[in-house]
């Protein structure tokens, strides 16, 4: 069984790592690595946010899989953007559809929202693959929008609505 529960100081190591692996900064709008200085600010800027939030999806023994993120949460209108990545020990096991699973329970169920939005890079097709599954739609590109080993690449827009995710 799988949870998503909220970040705690003993886990800001494991999180640097894991944003500053080159498989995750490739997929990133800001491909830069950040210092550990800079990841503690971030943290300290972020723990009261409600506007966004980040938790950790893990197991049943609690090991830690992945960060999932919730960006530019608006209880308004319902809806806000989505992202997350996988911990190098965990990719290629088929764990992406479990925690994307539990991103959209958490979502719709209990923020309440109606629509869920990302972008991804044109090349990642597995990740494309596994949104596709869950029932996303492709809205457009934001072309030309990523600058990746000395090349631009479009930005694919998707969104799901509760409508569509309880319709899969």
């Amino acid at each position: 069984m799988f949870k998503l529960r909220p970040i705690e100081e003993q886990d800001l190591k494991w999180l640097l790592e894991l944003h500053n692996d080159p498989e995750v900064l490739k997929n990133l709008t800001c491909s830069i690595a950040v210092s550990e200085d800079a990841h503690y600010r971030w943290w300290e800027s972020t723990k009261h946010n409600n506007k966004e939030k980040r938790l950790i999806f893990c197991n049943d023994e609690f090991d830690r899989i992945g960060l999932t993120k919730f960006y530019s949460i608006d209880q308004e209108n319902k809806n806000c953007v989505l992202g997350a990545d996988i911990h190098k020990d965990f990719r290629g096991k088929g764990l992406a559809k479990p925690m994307w699973n539990q991103m959209l329970y958490y979502c719709f169920d209990e923020l309440s929202l109606h629509r869920v939005s990302l972008t991804t890079a044109e090349y990642n097709f597995i990740a494309q693959k596994v949104y596709m599954h869950l029932g996303f739609k492709i809205e457009g590109t934001q072309r030309e929008s990523l600058f990746r080993d000395g090349k631009f690449w479009d930005q694919i827009c998707m969104s799901l609505t509760k409508k569509q995710w309880l319709a899969r």
